[in-house]
């Protein structure tokens, strides 16, 4: 059962709440140096900045209170995407006369600590990210939007969670602009 609290959305023994700076230094591991460099090095600065917003999850324990290490990290930034740019999905967004932008969330980097890896918690953390856009959608925010790694594994499971490729202009870069449309969730 999904509930949520002032900050902090409570699922099946997890919790999701924002990154605070009792949690620092950060011990965490995703096996990814790039990533692994931004949630140790960089994610403090960026915060302050104002550039991203990073929330944690843990294992959780209602009756203890209890919270276990950090088994998932995520950043979220604002974006938008141009309707231009959208040409392949445009007939789902009504009155695109009206907006030139469509309004969304960045998923600006996503980590599971390695030991916890392959077991659902990388979906868990975009299933609770839909959920949480589309209940606590306090700005308007339409899609939710990321950069892959140009990986067939990292593409492939974004995809089995619903996103998909604005376009092909990007199938050959480091990095692929996905998206999903905050729309097709239920709640």
């Amino acid at each position: 059962m999904l509930t949520q609290q002032r900050n902090r959305i409570l699922y099946e023994g997890f919790a999701l709440e924002p990154l605070t700076e009792q949690q620092f230094p950060l011990t965490f591991d995703c096996g990814d140096s790039d990533l692994n460099d931004f949630f140790r090095n960089d994610v403090r600065d960026h915060e302050r900045q104002l550039f991203t917003k990073t929330y944690c999850l843990y294992g959780y324990d209602a009756e203890m209170a209890g919270k276990s290490p950090i088994v998932g990290l995520i950043s979220y930034s604002n974006d938008s995407v141009r309707i231009k740019d959208f040409r392949d999905h445009e007939e789902e967004i009504p009155e695109k006369k009206r907006y030139p932008n469509i309004p969304a969330v960045k998923i600006a980097r996503l980590a599971v600590q390695q030991d916890f890896q392959h077991l659902g918690i990388g979906s868990l953390l975009l299933n609770l990210t839909k959920v949480f856009f589309v209940t606590n959608n306090r700005t308007g925010c339409r899609l939710l939007t990321l950069d892959a790694y140009n990986d067939s594994r990292v593409l492939s499971f974004y995809m089995r969670s619903g996103f998909q490729f604005i376009h092909d202009k990007d199938r050959h870069k480091r990095n692929r602009i996905m998206f999903y449309d905050l729309n097709r969730t239920p709640v």
